[in-house]
């Protein structure tokens, strides 16, 4: 019997996830008056060189809790405003660790010392994630999420504002702990909604356990928004102006009366931004151009308003109730020069042709939301929540294009005139579950249900005007005619399990996650003349594909406490990427004639097994963390690049198999109070394989990427901060992504009693951001080239304030800015 179970046993273990939660409780009291000091902050810092590990605030009794993996020596910090910060070490075991009263003697500092307080460290490792507290990033002042991302080790966001991570693709993007309400192929436009100074937090989770979605086969992205329940009125104001007119703005507020709490964010923002394209083609294939020589110029205007509005009901200090509303409204208008030159093997100019687009597009976002939460003394925690959003957008493209010869007269015949519409709109309805419950002194029980219903309608009508019937009608291009709608629906509903022991030393977490997803997509199609007049138009519908499938996603966390500044970790996690609307569109993107783009809406979910491997030792001034990974991917996602008889055609197809092994080393330097570096290497390996309508295509090769972030602080004076980027090159199944390097600066100082501060800086100082890839395959060779604005100077300012009132009366006079910082945002 024992030989039979001994081997299932190992195999079970072998596919779950883990980690032990130890738990501080306290309460924080007035030495005075014996009175409960609500909103302390408590932080838990190593005691070798005194580095944030976590924290927590006190509820309106004093009472805080702080949860985390690791046991041994820690220093605690204890503070409120008014009062002498405690500092007291602690010993943490395994299991409860109750700290019991903790008082803080009043009037020991004055407020000008308060606000010198060390801000928080910049980056913090738990033990299946990695932190950044990026509420003080000088060189993303000014910018949008997405440009703060770039400056993170690991992060890499390419020419279409798709992120990786570690050199992998499809990264779930999380706003406050939850998904985006925008479609996966969207992440530049999700991103680039929320202003860099909007954002406390930055978490990256590379091997997400049972209890997050399985999607997102990179990772998770996990983006938090700065929230305050600080008691009574207080807020925050932003300014920022950059060159080349660009201008942010945003207010933050929040009202505590007792048990309410209230909180309102708004920022606007105009950016104007320019993008150039070049690419160069060689065909090999008698009867197509011999070489196509292109490039394009683009202009934007964006602009957009982003509103986020909600209140907090603090039922009993176990329980609250809690709700809010996102609006986002944004347009962007664009004008694009494409100049496109048939050439002869000669390079002599054979035709050309100059097309000019005018854009107009508007977007809106509304996402609301309601969670309630409840936990009490002995760990057991619940939470229920519900999201709904929706999303609308109008989209239209004017076209002018004229055919010049070989001589470059203009060839009257050949002018169009075309008109090019593409309206989205979509809604997704979120409802979850959670319990968390202590078994025994050192087991924990987590698990929960999510249901997702997913709607996203998308169409595009095309039009070339006819000076004939003066009218604009429809066209086909390789076959396929250009209008058409697709609409996509997926449901998706899940259960997880998932169980945590601490065994001394050893501690360890095994879930399960399994995911039922339904899926149905249709087509309207058909050829129509004079398509702006509905009453002309009778689609045909037809059923593209639907399909249903039940998975199971296993994970696994193993930690293993080597000494009291050493651990050593492993993990295990299985993932899915599920197609993308965009990637699923079976029509065609028809902005250039001579590069289609052409989705695929067979395109099956890819299967990833991620295998992680990670060391972390600290010493009193340096932590490195050193790890190995290793992804396996079936049915991977891959763009396939395709020749016709006009030009060329980009579409999307399931790979067989591809392997990313890598090695990451992570080094975090502090030599004193006022100098912090992060030095963060990958080096890993990549291969890819695929077969497509009888044509193999493989590729591999080794890449690397390196990231430095320093931070010097000159007391009294201003601060500075660096962030440098470089990502080596890597393949893709028909070519490579060639290597991008860059570097951000940023300087700071806090101004007018530090109630405010003053940014400036500059991204990609030497202006070397740009992409360049090269695509092969038996009848054809292209180089293409992108890059746009990326060199910018910003000044920004910021002003904080705050009324703070405890609820019997005022404390520490009343009105006005009171503390550091670190204590208001």
């Amino acid at each position: 019997m024992n030989k039979i179970f001994f081997p299932i046993l190992l195999f079970f273990i072998s596919f779950f996830p883990l980690t032990a939660q130890n738990i501080i409780t306290g309460v924080v009291k007035d030495a005075d008056n014996q009175s409960a000091l609500e909103f302390s902050q408590i932080a838990l810092m190593e005691r070798q060189d005194s580095t944030l590990v976590t924290g927590a605030t006190s509820d309106l009794e004093g009472r805080f809790r702080i949860e985390t993996r690791r046991e041994g020596d820690f220093l605690l910090r204890v503070s409120f405003i008014g009062f002498e910060e405690l500092w007291m070490p602690v010993t943490i075991e395994s299991g409860r660790n109750n700290l019991g009263k903790i008082y803080l003697v009043s009037g020991a500092h004055q407020l000008s010392e308060v606000q010198v307080t060390a801000a928080a460290a910049l980056f913090r490792s738990e033990a299946d994630r990695r932190i950044f507290n990026v509420e003080n990033m000088t060189v993303a002042e000014g910018g949008t999420a997405i440009q703060l991302l770039e400056t993170l080790p690991s992060v890499q966001v390419d020419e279409e504002g798709n992120l990786s991570l570690r050199g992998s693709g499809n990264i779930l993007i999380y706003i406050n702990g939850r998904p985006t309400n925008l479609s996966s192929d969207d992440t530049e436009s999700i991103l680039e909604q929320y202003p860099a100074n909007a954002i406390k937090e930055v978490e990256l989770i590379t091997n997400p356990s049972a209890r997050y979605e399985a999607e997102g086969v990179g990772g998770i992205i996990n983006i938090i928004l700065k929230e305050q329940r600080l008691q009574g009125f207080n807020g925050q104001v932003n300014l920022s102006s950059g060159t080349g007119n660009k201008y942010t703005g945003g207010i933050n507020l929040n009202l505590r009366q007792g048990d309410w709490n209230f909180f309102t964010n708004y920022s606007y923002q105009y950016r104007e931004m320019w993008e150039i394209n070049n690419s160069y083609r060689e065909n090999f294939v008698p009867g197509l151009t011999p070489v196509l020589d292109q490039d394009y110029y683009t202009e934007n205007w964006n602009q957009g308003h982003l509103l986020r509005f909600g209140t907090e009901y603090f039922i009993n200090p176990n329980s609250s109730l809690r709700a809010y509303t996102n609006i986002n409204a944004r347009s962007r208008d664009r004008e694009r020069i494409y100049n496109i030159r048939s050439m002869s093997p000669s390079m002599d100019l054979d035709s050309m042709y100059i097309r000019l687009l005018e854009e107009d597009q508007n977007r809106i976002n509304y996402e609301a939301g309601a969670d309630y939460g409840w936990q009490n003394d002995n760990g057991r925690r619940f939470r229920a929540s519900a999201t709904y959003a929706w999303d609308n957008q109008d989209r239209i493209e004017y076209f002018d294009q004229t055919y010049y010869d070989s001589n470059m007269q203009p060839i009257d015949d050949r002018h169009a005139d075309q008109f090019y519409e593409r309206p989205l709109s979509g809604s997704m309805l979120v409802l979850q579950a959670d319990f968390e419950e202590n078994i025994g002194e050192n087991m924990r029980l987590e698990t929960g249900l999510r249901s997702e219903m997913r709607f996203d309608d998308r169409s595009q009508n095309f039009g070339q005007f006819n000076s004939q019937t003066e009218n604009y009608q429809d066209i086909v291009l390789n076959g396929i005619p250009v209008s058409n709608a697709f609409t996509y629906e997926r449901n998706i509903h899940a259960a997880y399990v998932s169980f945590t022991d601490n065994r001394g030393a050893l501690s360890y977490q095994i879930g399960l996650r399994g995911e039922y997803t339904d899926t149905e997509a249709w087509q309207d199609y058909g050829l129509r003349s004079g398509f702006l007049d509905d009453e002309n138009f009778q689609p045909v519908r037809d059923t593209v594909t639907t399909d249903s499938y039940f998975r199971l996603f296993p994970s696994v966390f193993l930690n293993y406490r080597i000494s009291d500044n050493q651990d050593i970790q492993a993990s295990y996690s299985r993932r899915i990427r599920r197609p993308g609307t965009g990637n699923m569109m079976p029509f065609l993107n028809a902005q250039d004639f001579f590069n289609l783009r052409l989705g695929n809406p067979y395109l099956q979910p890819a299967s990833t097994n991620n295998f992680e491997i990670n060391y972390i030792r600290a010493w009193e001034n340096y932590m490195v963390t050193g790890g190995v990974f290793h992804r396996y991917t079936t049915d991977a996602h891959s763009r396939l690049f395709v020749l016709f008889n006009q030009g060329s055609m980009v579409t999307w197809s399931n790979a067989n198999t591809t392997n990313a092994t890598g090695v990451e080393l992570i080094n975090y330097f502090t030599w004193n109070d006022n100098f912090d570096a992060t030095l963060t290497a990958n080096y890993f390996y990549s291969q890819v394989s695929s077969e497509v309508e009888g044509r193999s295509f493989s590729n591999e090769s080794y890449s690397w990427t390196l990231s430095l972030m320093g931070n010097k602080n000159f007391p009294g004076i201003f601060s500075t901060q660096v962030s440098a980027n470089y990502w080596g090159p890597r393949v893709i199944p028909q070519g490579m992504i060639r290597s991008v390097f860059s570097m951000n600066i940023g300087l700071r100082r806090n101004v007018f009693n530090n109630q405010g501060t003053v940014s400036l800086n500059v991204s990609d100082v030497f202006n070397t951001r740009r992409f360049s890839l090269e695509t092969n395959g038996n009848d054809f060779l292209q180089e293409r080239e992108f890059y746009r604005e990326s060199r910018v100077l910003t000044l920004s300012f910021t002003w904080r304030f705050r009324d703070y009132r405890d609820r019997n009366g005022s404390r520490n006079g009343g009105n006005g800015f009171e503390g550091d910082m670190d204590s208001l945002f």
